[in-house]
């Protein structure tokens, strides 16, 4: 943007310029009177490996900013440890308020993955159908990752659970190249084999210096898991994934910029499920395509006008292929025959943006006004077909036939129109408030969502080491085509036998279910925080928050009928009953030390409740009323601490650490009947202790960076499954342990 200084006397200046992710800019001896004009670039912070004189910017308090936001720099990205660091989404849970599933799926503050919304470089990237995050992108291509869980403007919406922005990177006028873990590792189980290899690289560039630039930010994954338990031949999954970012940026001119982008995501599975449990014949073969394009175009206007619009198109495709049509089959020490479901499905999103930034104008202040809107079409289809399934007891006898009667094809539509009006006004130095309204209407629910925002940011000291925040705005969800969905999935039959093979009821128990959307109302929620930051001594930086979230109108099925699995009919329908609570109290503390080297830590105590947490569905319907309790993801303890740290003869460590409490699950018995309260039980605590060292040395004549260490260094079990079947042998026992590993890596950096 432009900005324009007024009433400045002749004289020389010292001009600084700074934002967050860059190096501040600073020009000496600034002549006014004898130039009129200075055009300032501001260079992103970046692991440079040539000399430059630059000036970091540090940490401070920001009295511009309201929202309570947690972020993470491409250094972070690179140099923190954490398991599995081809998948971005591994390393959200290092920011206080962010938890990770054992699905891999992302919850902020409390809420459903489906109630955050996610943005590419300004596009949403969620699944049109499920809302969850499942596009990847090459860890090394991001740039800064930010998380805004409270007191957000009205420019976000679709998400009550917060905001999620993964701004990646681009070209320059110079040329840049970097490599990890470009070296596979191999593995001595049953033989020699590839074990894994994950390389991942970022290029970029100028297609013409001053003018147009590129980047390109590929990655890919080889995995082969081999089963002990299982015979030879029959003991392997072999998972492939390929992934590639690609962008480009031309500035026509100094007040016109045209960017584009480009990202594909490939991944296979050929025997999906694969377990001491799960045989291969029962094992699916997967495979998943997904890409997202983007066009957006950035114009400046004279007087101070800009405007960007855009239009972006991603896709997600899912084909599950089972091994073949023979029964499947489920024991309490395992399963056999072939997996009942094979699912093909396509979902489609077309989003059109335009934001437009008005002039600074002055009235008791400064006021920056934006208004934007924002145009999305979904279009999913899916053909799904399902198979019976037999349920035996341990003795072999049949316990249970299980039928489907399915569509062959099924599908839905949806449009969704949002705008939104946003002031930001700085009525003093110290003082900012941020009033903004947004309006959100789609072809589901159909009416119009009315959703005011106000946030306010004071700096109570006049030496800005002390600031108070404050906001509450109302958040709406956006609809969930996978619960609008699911009665065109079919219906379900259960025929159950005791152990004489004899029918326990007349009539097989048809599971169902119903949406009527014109009943539906809109998933809201009530926000308020309240958030105190304060600079202690030794460059301590101080912060407590305390979030409020009350939810109503919340989608989920209920029972409208009774629960006994002797009955003739089991109808679950979609209603507006859904009423969640969360509450957290956080402190967290951070500190830089010699510029670019970090600590952090963080506490959080919370709650999240519903009234609504059983989600019923067609593969394994609950005979239970619907019931409230804890969340799944509810953790009321949680510690969190991180740090890059430098060390003796050039060596840095890096490690993160985590303990909370175990997640809540169900209790059920064999006729899947719930027999104890929702989430009355807990995995065991959850701690992970990562700690990794790395030196960078010159080789070539390039510069690289070598890294070992340990993942899980306590060998804490970790476990993310459990079987929850009262009546099974197997009762209480976890699995799914993570237990310590050795991890390597080597990075190129380029040419010093």
């Amino acid at each position: 943007g432009r900005y324009t200084f007024v009433d400045l006397l002749p004289g020389a200046y010292r001009f600084r310029a700074e934002k967050e992710g860059f190096y501040a800019a600073i020009l000496d001896d600034v002549r006014v009177g004898q130039i009129s004009r200075l055009e300032i670039t501001l260079i992103h912070q970046r692991e440079f490996v040539e000399v430059m004189d630059v000036h970091y910017s540090p940490p401070a308090i920001d009295p511009l900013k309201a929202a309570t936001e947690e972020s993470l720099s491409d250094q972070e990205i690179v140099n923190l440890p954490y398991p599995t660091t081809r998948d971005i989404r591994n390393i959200l849970p290092l920011m206080p308020g962010v938890l990770q599933d054992a699905t891999g799926q992302i919850h902020i503050n409390g809420s459903a993955t489906e109630q955050i919304f996610s943005q590419l470089d300004g596009f949403n990237i969620t699944h049109p159908v499920t809302g969850q995050l499942t596009l990847r992108v090459n860890a090394d291509a991001v740039r800064r990752i930010e998380v805004q869980s409270s007191r957000y403007s009205a420019e976000y919406g679709k998400g009550s659970g917060g905001t999620l922005n993964l701004l990646t990177g681009m070209g320059d006028d110079r040329y840049r190249f970097s490599a990890t873990n470009f070296i596979p590792s191999l593995q001595n189980r049953k033989g020699i084999h590839l074990k894994e290899w994950t390389p991942r690289a970022t290029f970029s560039g100028p297609l013409r210096r001053g003018r147009a630039w590129f980047f390109v930010a590929p990655d890919g994954e080889y995995n082969l898991n081999i089963v002990n338990e299982l015979p030879a031949g029959a003991d392997r999954n072999r998972v492939w994934r390929l992934s590639n970012l690609a962008k480009a940026q031309v500035n026509w001119t100094s007040s016109n910029i045209l960017t584009t982008s480009f990202l594909i995501n490939r991944f296979g599975a050929n025997h999906a499920g694969l377990s001491p449990f799960n045989p291969l014949e029962t094992t699916v073969n997967q495979s998943r395509r997904a890409f997202l394009f983007t066009l957006k175009n950035q114009t400046y206007f004279a007087g101070g006008w800009l405007l960007d619009i855009g239009w972006g198109v991603s896709e997600f495709r899912t084909d599950d292929r089972p091994m073949g049509d023979a029964p499947y089959i489920i024991r309490p020490g395992g399963t056999a025959g072939n997996f009942f479901k094979q699912t093909v499905e396509r979902a489609r999103r077309h989003q059109w943006i335009a934001n437009l930034y008005l002039p600074p104008a002055t009235w008791h202040g400064r006021h920056e006004f934006k208004v934007g809107i924002d145009l999305d079409v979904i279009t999913f289809w899916a053909s799904v077909q399902r198979r019976p399934i037999l349920v035996q007891r341990q003795d072999g006898t049949l316990a249970r036939r299980i039928t489907f009667v399915t569509p062959p094809r099924f599908g839905r539509r949806n449009v969704e129109v949002s705008s939104y009006v946003q002031d930001r006004w700085l009525m003093t130095r110290r003082l900012l408030m941020e009033l903004g309204v947004r309006f959100d209407w789609d072809e589901i629910v159909r009416r119009l969502l009315v959703s005011p925002r106000l946030a306010s940011s004071w700096l109570l000291t006049a030496d800005g080491q002390t600031k108070l925040a404050i906001g509450v705005g109302l958040f709406y969800d956006a609809s969930n085509l996978a619960l609008i969905t699911r009665p065109l999935a079919g219906r379900r039959f259960d025929e159950l036998f005791d152990e004489r093979g004899r029918p326990r009821m007349v009539e097989p128990l048809e599971t169902m279910f119903r949406v009527n959307e014109r009943s539906l109302r809109a998933p809201r929620f009530l926000n308020w925080s309240i958030g105190v930051e304060r600079k202690l001594p030794a460059s301590l930086y101080l912060r407590v928050e305390f979030v409020q979230k009350r939810g109503r109108h919340g989608w989920a099925f209920i029972n409208r009928g009774g629960v006994d699995v002797g009955q003739r009919e089991h109808l679950l329908e979609l209603a507006s009953v859904r009423r969640d609570r969360y509450d957290a109290l956080q402190v967290t503390i951070r500190r830089t030390l010699r510029e670019r080297y970090k600590l952090f830590a963080s506490y959080t105590r919370s709650s999240a409740r519903s009234n609504a947490v059983l989600d019923f569905n067609l593969d394994n319907p609950l005979f239970s009323q619907q019931m409230g309790g804890r969340l799944p993801w509810d953790a009321p303890n949680r510690f969190l601490s991180w740090g890059w740290l430098p060390l003796v003869k050039g060596f840095n460590l890096g490690y993160t650490v985590e303990w909370r409490d175990g997640y809540p699950f169900n209790v059920v018995n064999e006729d899947q009947q719930l027999v104890e309260p929702p989430g009355s039980r807990r995995f065991p605590d959850y701690f992970s202790l990562n700690v990794h060292l790395e030196r960078r040395f010159r080789l070539f004549g390039f510069q690289w960076a070598l890294r070992a260490g340990f993942n899980n260094l306590t060998d804490h079990a970790n476990p993310t499954v459990v079987n929850n079947n009262i009546d099974s042998p197997g009762f209480l026992t976890f699995a799914g342990l993570r237990g310590r590993t050795f991890t390597g890596r080597i990075r190129f950096l380029g040419r010093k």
